[in-house]
């Protein structure tokens, strides 16, 4: 095989694996142990609150301005408007400079980071991989694939000793055990990664789910129900840990979204209906969402329904 051929088969199974780690929409990995205003950052994003959200960056840009966790949680924010409805070159380039200073602040050897900071820069480089391949940049995103495997690895073997890996490697682990069970194609660059094992990916995610730190905990949630939803088609299961986030965030509009698709998935049209109605409400009565954000997402679910109409006239 020709190096060349490997290059394209090691960025096809990154990109495999990074995009299937945190979907079509949003990654949320989040930072344990972090202070009040990135807390109230994060809350207020996954609350849809969004002029909230500005507000806070806005009174604390420069105090925290070399600060990854305030940061990152920045790139979050900017990333959720871009997949709630907000798909434009504003916050398509906010994100990206965003992303670039974090790179900056950073640019140093790896063997001087801790457990936190190599925790928080594997999301920083997954973000940024995502925004790269966004915008067609396919040579952006295989470099920022690039550092996010060597970030990764670096943290194998190390979940005991700071427990918020047990979320990244079992992500890692579980979808590496996909793409080698499902993706034949990449197997023959297999051999460069470390093995991936899916028993093991879920465990570890699951270990996660039960992490006194609730952020962590709420994220191991969220691949819980991708991982029942998209994987294993395992509805009911998909369902609980769909509703317990709503529990904690009943106006986020992609949990509303996917608790709609689940009850489709499971013929309960009349909830489904019931779900959409709620979104439709939770939309229109959300003074901090632009027209857009408004209909993102009952857009998204009008056309399933009408898509699940079809197939079962």
């Amino acid at each position: 095989m020709t190096i060349t051929k490997v290059k394209i088969l090691r960025f096809c199974l990154l990109s495999a694996l990074i995009l299937m780690l945190n979907t079509s929409f949003a990654c949320k990995v989040v930072p344990p142990l972090s202070n009040p205003v990135v807390n109230e950052i994060y809350k207020a994003t996954y609350h849809f609150h969004f002029h909230e959200v500005d507000s806070l960056i806005r009174a604390n840009d420069t105090y925290y301005t070399n600060d990854l966790r305030f940061n990152l949680a920045v790139v979050n924010y900017y990333w959720w408007r871009l997949i709630s409805g907000e798909k434009n070159d504003r916050f398509s380039s906010l994100v990206s400079k965003r992303i670039e200073k974090i790179k900056t602040i950073y640019s140093k050897d790896k063997t001087d980071w801790n457990d936190e900071q190599l925790f928080l820069l594997i999301s920083v480089y997954a973000y940024s991989a995502r925004v790269s391949l966004l915008d067609y940049s396919y040579y952006s995103a295989l470099s920022d694939l690039s550092h996010y495997y060597s970030l990764l690895k670096v943290t194998f073997e190390r979940e005991e000793q700071y427990k918020p890996f047990y979320l990244t490697s079992g992500l890692y682990y579980f979808f590496a055990g996909y793409a080698k069970e499902k993706m034949p194609l990449l197997s023959p660059v297999l051999y460069y990664y470390k093995s991936g094992n899916m028993e093991k990916g879920l465990l570890y995610i699951k270990t996660a789910e039960q992490s006194a730190d609730f952020e962590i905990s709420q994220e191991a949630k969220y691949f819980l129900m991708k991982i029942n939803y998209d994987v294993y088609q395992n509805y009911t299961e998909a369902a609980k840990y769909c509703n317990q986030l709503l529990a904690v965030y009943p106006e986020n509009l992609l949990f509303q979204l996917y608790i709609f698709r689940i009850s489709l998935a499971l013929d309960q049209v009349a909830n489904a209906r019931a779900r959409l109605t709620i979104m439709e409400s939770s939309a229109r009565n959300n003074n901090q969402l632009t027209g857009d954000e408004k209909e993102s997402f009952t857009k998204l679910a009008k056309k399933d329904l009408e898509e699940y109409n079809r197939k079962n006239k």
